[in-house]
């Protein structure tokens, strides 16, 4: 198989050459590149000089790979690697990783569009698999916004440096649509000035885990107690990210919009968003109570539901003891409608009775 460059918009993806050895070698040896492959840790030189003098070039030969860097076609900046390889049988599996100037850019979808796009056409292919490790939040939306289905989990199966680990799997047919296949869109930024949602991140583990530790919270919410950063990482790195992945749930940081400091969390469950509707959740750090963040942010949150996931109606339990969340849903525009008896439980106590609200998007 002939080495071919392929262009899309502003980036190209070309066969590596003995040029980019120091810029591969760093972005080989980037942690969260590391993190998610099974190449070896630290890469080395000859690790670099191997792939790029030897195996890349081979497998375009043998007509097994199509290896490349991903660049600015403007600057030549390194922005990444893609390949299409275990070429055989009219299929084929793609891989890609992206440098941390690159992240976030949307680079990583473009060159895999494009790159399945010349599978399918010039190789003829008729399947083109993906696989990444469990827990790949970054990569698994990658290939679902390039409209790869998500099969499964194929458990232990990939060996990374000796530890077997969960893979994800799933594919493109040739004759895809090629349309995002993600539940949910991506998470949005709302801000009304004073509060802004954003993305969750795990960065915010810290506080998560300080402000679920506050006795107040646990009162409420069925959170574990004591609340570790262990349990806040596990939330945000397993419930956040995995509710948005299968769109159970759209989860949101509440913040400072000047500051960025964190001041609670904002949950809108949508187990039956087919049938038009949602469930609003939320906490408050104790150190941003008194100020209205709840119901700013539930404000926002429900009207994008609303508006971008077109919802029929939202709704919110309080339960009947927490006056200050009641006091919440009603600035946040929420009309009270009455009493579900026993309709939360919290860990081990007896069912709650919870003041039931709605908005609905005749409000």
């Amino acid at each position: 198989m002939q080495q071919t460059d392929i262009t899309c918009g502003q980036l190209m993806l070309r066969p590596w050459s003995a040029s980019d050895e120091q810029a591969y070698l760093a972005g080989r040896n980037d942690p969260d590149v590391l993190r998610w492959t099974g190449t070896p840790s630290p890469y080395r030189l000859e690790d670099a000089r191997a792939f790029l003098l030897e195996q890349a070039p081979a497998g375009w030969e043998t007509g097994t790979a199509a290896t490349g860097g991903v660049f600015d076609a403007t600057t030549a900046r390194l922005l990444g690697g893609a390949s299409l390889h275990a070429i055989a049988g009219g299929g084929a599996n793609v891989s890609y990783w992206c440098t941390p100037a690159a992240r976030g850019r949307g680079v990583a979808t473009e060159v895999i569009r494009a790159i399945c796009r010349w599978g399918f056409g010039f190789l003829e292919l008729e399947r083109i698999g993906w696989e990444c490790c469990v827990g790949n939040w970054a990569s698994r939306a990658v290939a679902q916004k390039c409209g790869f289905t998500v099969e499964g989990v194929a458990r232990k199966a990939f060996n990374q440096r000796g530890t077997r680990v969960d893979d994800w799997r799933g594919s493109l047919l040739s004759t895809d649509p090629a349309e995002d296949t993600r539940p949910l869109p991506t998470a949005p930024t709302l801000s009304d000035g004073v509060v802004t949602l954003r993305p969750w991140s795990l960065s915010d583990a810290p506080d998560v885990a300080r402000a679920c530790s506050d006795p107040l919270t646990v009162r409420w919410l069925p959170v574990p107690s004591p609340y570790t950063l262990e349990d806040a990482v596990g939330y945000l790195d397993g419930y956040v990210f995995g509710s948005w992945a299968d769109g159970t749930a759209a989860e949101l940081a509440v913040t400072d919009a000047v500051t960025g400091e964190l001041l609670g969390a904002m949950g809108l469950k949508l187990h039956n968003r087919r049938l038009g509707f949602g469930e609003i959740g939320y906490w408050t750090a104790p150190w941003a109570r008194g100020r209205g963040v709840a119901g700013r942010g539930a404000a926002l949150s429900t009207q994008w539901g609303l508006d971008v996931l077109e919802l029929n109606r939202v709704e919110l339990l309080a339960d009947v003891e927490n006056l200050p969340s009641q006091r919440a849903a009603e600035k946040a525009g929420f009309l009270r409608e009455g009493i579900a008896r026993r309709a939360r439980t919290v860990r081990s106590e007896p069912p709650r009775d919870m003041v039931v609200f709605s908005r609905v998007i005749s409000d």
